[in-house]
Parts: C-alpha cells; structure tokens; sequence
C-alpha cells in the first residue's frame, strides 16, 4: 500500500486502528483496560462513567455532573446537534435539562406560557420564532436516540432517567404528528475507532 502525501492525519490514524483490531494478537473487548461489559449501562457496552454515549451520539458538550445521564438533540433541520447532562440524586425534568446545557455553554433558548419559543446555537438564532404553522419546535423522547415518540408531557412535566434521550425538531408546516422527527448526529467511524484506541492504550498504561 502507497502513502501518498495527500493522505490526511486522520485517515493515517484509522488505517492504524484498523490494522490494530484486525490483528489476532490484540486484546479482546473484554481485556480493554480491564473493563468488562455490563448491561446496565444506558450508552453501550460499557458503563456511563466510560463516557460511551460519546460512542452513540456527537456530543458537542457535557453539563453537571453525576451517575445519571440524559441527552438532547436539537434538530435545526439542516444540522442537528446533541448534547449531555449529568445530575446525581433528584427528580430533573427536560427543562432541567436544557436549563443546565444553555448554562455550561452557547446553546440559549427562550420560552413562552410555559412552552419552549426559540432555540440558538451557532449559526442558528432564534429558530422558531415565526410560530406555529410556519416556525415551530416539537418535543420527542426516546430510549435509544433512534426511535422516537411525541412527548405527552411538556418538557416542564417531563421526568428524565437515567440513559434517555429527550429530541427537539423544527418544524416548518402545520402537520400533526410532526413530520420531521429529531436525527440524532453520530460521531464518524473514525472518531469512534480513535476512541477506542485510547481505552486501550490507558488500560496498557495502567497495567
């Protein structure tokens, strides 16, 4: 195989990984830094404090701390974006939720008579302003980030667990059941094997 100059760090680095779990002489999952698979864990295949659900969505960024862990995914229509709460002990709601990630960072949103208005993040400000039928958001819940289901509860009365997943889409027409449902962004492959690489290169390390 010829390495031309135009290949990319990156691609470099899976073609590594790639070779790295091709090989019969590697560790299997279960030796990976000593951590064996456990089917409690909502985000995968090992548990939460492994940070797995990295694994199972893009996370752009984490907000407060704890045992339990919910995500949200914001869906502009154009670009969709997903984000992580932390909290320990407690009842917390969708709005909890929110509240805490537009604290930690850029994500903002307004709301109205107790309903969620608008939402910004990046280059999308104040999408949803416009209002029903042209402009407008619709609350999801999920278990998996893949199936979802409209909301029954307002994100107020919403009681997150931990390991679910709460969706937000905006919609451009009037139509109920909303048409567009949330689409959760996933890491790319090679971000998923570079992260692998890591766990097993920190259980090495800590043999």
């Amino acid at each position: 195989m010829v390495l031309t100059k135009r290949m990319m760090l990156g691609d470099f680095a899976c073609l590594l990984v790639a070779l790295a779990v091709a090989s019969p002489t590697r560790a299997g999952i279960e030796d990976i830094g000593g951590l064996a698979p456990t089917s409690q864990s909502p985000w995968g295949d090992f548990g939460a404090s492994d940070g797995f659900a990295d694994r199972n969505a893009a996370i752009e960024y984490w907000a407060g701390s704890g045992r339990n862990e919910a995500v949200v995914v914001i869906d502009f229509g154009t670009d969709s974006y997903a984000f992580g709460y932390r909290w320990d002990e407690g009842t917390k709601s969708g709005k909890d939720l929110l509240d805490a990630v537009a604290a930690a960072g850029s994500l903002d949103y307004t709301e109205a008579g107790g309903f969620l208005a608008t939402l910004s993040y990046g280059t999308h400000l104040d999408q949803g302003q416009g209002g029903w039928p042209d402009d407008w958001w619709s609350y999801f819940i999920s278990e998996d980030g893949v199936n979802w289901a409209a909301s029954d509860v307002g994100f107020t009365a919403r009681e997150l667990s931990n390991g679910v997943w709460d969706g937000w889409a905006r919609q451009t027409t009037g139509a109920w059941p909303a048409a567009h449902l949330p689409v959760t962004p996933v890491p790319e492959p090679c971000t998923v094997a570079l992260l692998g690489l890591g766990a097993l290169l920190l259980g090495r390390r800590g043999r």
